[in-house]
């Protein structure tokens, strides 16, 4: 039992979506294949091997995709809060991705369940270009880092997050066995 002069802490989660991540973030996004013969091994199919060439292509070409991202609390939903992300990936104001986000949040403070929605390129195309999954994320002990575990372009995917000591800005680096991504962001809103 705490003190009577002791102040519990917040959760990680808490402080990592309701304090900090609260906002509008924007920044950008590289994406880089490591291995085409890696990609073909993890078995991705033609379908997401088009759409990491696309991804590749347009990156040699035009350079890194301008991100934004926006986290909105809830804080009172669900047995212990729940936070939604929109992220949205554009080059020369056409959308390249856009991912629809519900962070569940753990009442043991760290682990987090994410509903997600993706789609690839400006129209959506159900079941071609979209789809609708979930998968397990963890925010770290201090509430400024994060782990998710995502499946995209048909592998599974580490997603690893620091914020800043200012609270305003992040850098997040993303893997599988064949590519790697990098996302830059600096919050522009509360």
């Amino acid at each position: 039992m705490p003190d009577q002069g002791e102040t519990q802490q917040p959760a990680p989660s808490h402080i990592y979506y309701f304090s900090i991540g609260n906002g509008t973030w924007r920044g950008r996004f590289t994406f880089r294949v490591q291995s085409w013969r890696s990609a073909h091994r993890e078995r991705i199919g033609l379908k997401n091997g088009a759409l990491a060439a696309s991804l590749v292509l347009l990156q040699s070409l035009l350079g890194p995709a301008s991100l934004l991202s926006k986290i909105t609390p809830q804080p009172q939903a669900g047995e212990f809060g729940k936070a939604e992300n929109l992220v949205v990936l554009t080059k020369f104001g056409v959308t390249l991705y856009r991912l629809n986000e519900v962070y569940v949040l753990d009442p043991d403070g760290t682990t987090v369940r994410v509903l997600a929605h993706e789609r690839f390129g400006p129209v959506p195309v159900p079941h071609i270009l979209t789809r609708t999954f979930e998968y397990p994320a963890k925010i770290h002990d201090d509430g400024l880092s994060s782990t998710y575990n995502m499946p995209l372009l048909g592998s599974p995917w580490i997603l690893s997050y620091q914020i800043s000591d200012d609270h305003n800005s992040l850098d997040g680096k993303l893997t599988c066995a064949w590519a790697e991504a990098t996302e830059k962001a600096r919050r522009t809103m509360r």
